[in-house]
C-alpha cells in the first residue's frame, strides 16, 4: 500500500474531510481557530497525497495518470494545490477563501473517495504506448493544475451566487451595491484564480497537448471529442477574461461564466471519457 501510494491517499481523504468540517464550523461559529485548523488539515492532506503520488510515480516510471483511478486522485491533488496557493496569496482576507475552501476540500476528498470505490482499481497498470513520453507529463500536469485553480474559481463563484441571492432577498433589492464587502472578495477571488489557472490550462491543453498528439498519433489536432470539449472549455474562459477585462463584467454574470467553465472542464475530464468514444478514452 505504500509503494502504490494508496495508504497516503487514505490519509489525505481523512484530512480533507477534517478540513471540510473545520471550515464548515468556521463559517457557522466564526471562530478563527477553526479556520486555521481547517487550513492545517488541508495542508496535511495535500502533503500526504503528494507523497502518495511520488511513490506511485516512482513505481510507474511516469506521472500517475494511466487510468481513471490515478486521474481522479491526481485531479483531487490539483484542487488542493490550487486552493492552498490561493489561500497563501490571500494574506489579509482569508475568510472568503476559507469559506470557498469548504467546497474545495469536499471536492478533493470526493475525488479520492470516488477513486477508492469498487468502481475502480488501485492496481498499477502497464502504460499503453500513447501514454509514454515527457510531453504527456507536461500536457496532463499543466492542464490539471489550471483546472485546480478553476475549481477554486468555481467554488468562489458558486458561493457568490448563493450568498448574493440570499442577500438580495434579505435586503429587498436586486442591486449588489447594498452588500459589497463579502461578495466583492469572492468576486475578486474567482477572477484571480482564473487569471492564474488560465495560462497553465492554455499551455497544457493546447500547446503541450498538440505536441503530445503529434508524437502519439501523428497529428497536432484531430477534433477528438476530448480535444473538442477542451477547446470549448478554453473558449469559455477566454470569454470570462474578455468580458471581465474589456467590458467590466463583474458579479453574477461573470460568476455564471466561471461556473459553466468549470462544469465543462469536469465534463471534459470525466463525462467525455464514458459518454463519447475517442482516443482519450482510457479506463
Amino acid at each position: 500500500m505504500i509503494a502504490n501510494g494508496v495508504l497516503f491517499f487514505y490519509i489525505a481523504v481523512v484530512a480533507y474531510f477534517v478540513a471540510f468540517f473545520s471550515y464548515l464550523f468556521f463559517v457557522v461559529f466564526k471562530k478563527a481557530l477553526l479556520g486555521s485548523a481547517g487550513t492545517a488539515a488541508f495542508a496535511l492532506g495535500f502533503g500526504a497525497q503528494t507523497l502518495g503520488l511520488i511513490f506511485r510515480s516512482v513505481s510507474l516510471g511516469t506521472i500517475p495518470v494511466t487510468n481513471t483511478y490515478e486521474s481522479l486522485v491526481f485531479y483531487g491533488w490539483v484542487f488542493a494545490l490550487g486552493y492552498l496557493v490561493m489561500e497563501a496569496l490571500s494574506k489579509g482576507a482569508r475568510r472568503p477563501i476559507r469559506i470557498a475552501g469548504t467546497l474545495v476540500a469536499l471536492f478533493a476528498a470526493g475525488m479520492i473517495a470516488l477513486a477508492s470505490s469498487p468502481l475502480y482499481t488501485s492496481s498499477l497498470t502497464p502504460l499503453v504506448p500513447a501514454l509514454q513520453g515527457h510531453w504527456l507529463i507536461l500536457h496532463v500536469s499543466f492542464t490539471f493544475v489550471g483546472e485546480g485553480f478553476f475549481a477554486v474559481s468555481f467554488a468562489s463563484s458558486l458561493l457568490f451566487l448563493i450568498v448574493g441571492r440570499r442577500e438580495r432577498k434579505r435586503s429587498g433589492t436586486s442591486s449588489q451595491r447594498a452588500f459589497p464587502a463579502a461578495l466583492d472578495r469572492l468576486d475578486r477571488l474567482s477572477y484571480r484564480a482564473v487569471a492564474i489557472g488560465f495560462p497553465f490550462f492554455t499551455l497544457g491543453g493546447l500547446f503541450f497537448g498538440a505536441i503530445w498528439a503529434k508524437h502519439a498519433w501523428g497529428r497536432y489536432w484531430g477534433w477528438d471529442p476530448k480535444e473538442t470539449f477542451m477547446l470549448v472549455t478554453w473558449l469559455v474562459y477566454v470569454l470570462y477574461l474578455h468580458v471581465r477585462l474589456r467590458r467590466g463584467w463583474r458579479g453574477r454574470r461573470a460568476a455564471w461564466i466561471a461556473v459553466v467553465g468549470f462544469l465543462l472542464a469536469l465534463f471534459t475530464f470525466a463525462g467525455v471519457n464514458y459518454l463519447v468514444q475517442g482516443l482519450h478514452s482510457y479506463k
